[in-house]
């Protein structure tokens, strides 16, 4: 039996049939809620403000992306351009107030963390949960894949949610080039890319879990010290690899 084609029906209104979809429509995916019928949104208890400013940052951070870690709280930030500073500040849940002062929250960080907030239009700020997908059993189904967040969203602990998103589109690419025998195609890219996604969403999840500790937070930073250089440089080739 031959499947039909899908019918696509579009928020503006326009309607497509196609034989074969990419369901490539974030965490919240209507392609896999209605398709595949499966994925569990995890909240992290976290509230995350994302920020840009005009901003001069001392020479030392031009090129570094940095992350200061409280006790519940943390704050990281990057030059963008000649004075555009992107930057992001995280608390528990529990400690969250409608009206919260963020200057007054992390008050106890480092001048500069201050500087940048006090910098900030607060309509350059958004405020967001911190979620991902729990892995999901399969991303595909007849004539139709997952990729990206749609298939394995993960928190942003690891800097790896656009990433992976480009290379799960570089592998497919490269697999589709071989064949056009698009069911296999996908069977073969969920095996290729399955351990390594995985993998991230897991730890991104651990690491933000320890990271916003609010008791035990001394042992945490003596932990996280003593842990070895070739350790973290493991970590860091584990995720550059691309599998193909």
């Amino acid at each position: 039996m031959i499947r039909e084609n899908y019918l696509l029906k579009f928020e503006n209104g326009n309607e497509i049939e196609s034989k074969i979809v990419f369901g490539a429509d974030g965490i919240h995916s209507k392609v896999r809620n209605q398709i595949l019928q499966t994925g569990n949104i995890r909240n992290a208890k976290q509230k995350c403000w994302r920020g840009l400013t005009n901003f001069n940052l001392p020479e030392q951070y031009f090129h570094h992306a940095l992350e200061i870690w409280g006790k519940g709280k943390r704050f990281g930030f990057v030059k963008l351009s000649e004075n555009k500073v992107y930057w992001y500040a995280l608390i528990n849940e529990n400690n969250y107030t409608e009206n919260i002062d963020l200057i007054k929250t992390f008050r106890d960080f480092d001048p500069l963390v201050l500087q940048i907030l006090e910098a900030t239009k607060p309509e350059n700020i958004i405020l967001n949960d911190i979620i991902n997908l729990a892995p999901i059993p399969k991303w595909f189904a007849e004539n139709l894949c997952l990729i990206g967040d749609a298939a394995h969203a993960t928190t942003p602990n690891m800097g790896q949610g656009a990433c992976q998103s480009i290379e799960d589109a570089y592998v497919l690419g490269k697999l589709l080039e071989k064949s056009k025998d698009f069911n296999s195609v996908f069977e073969e890219f969920q095996k290729i890319r399955r351990k390594k996604v995985d993998h991230i969403v897991n730890t991104s999840w651990k690491i933000g879990q320890i990271s916003q500790w609010e008791k035990g937070n001394t042992l945490r930073n003596l932990v996280m010290r003593l842990i070895p250089e070739s350790t973290n440089q493991k970590m860091i080739e584990k995720i550059l690899k691309l599998e193909i």
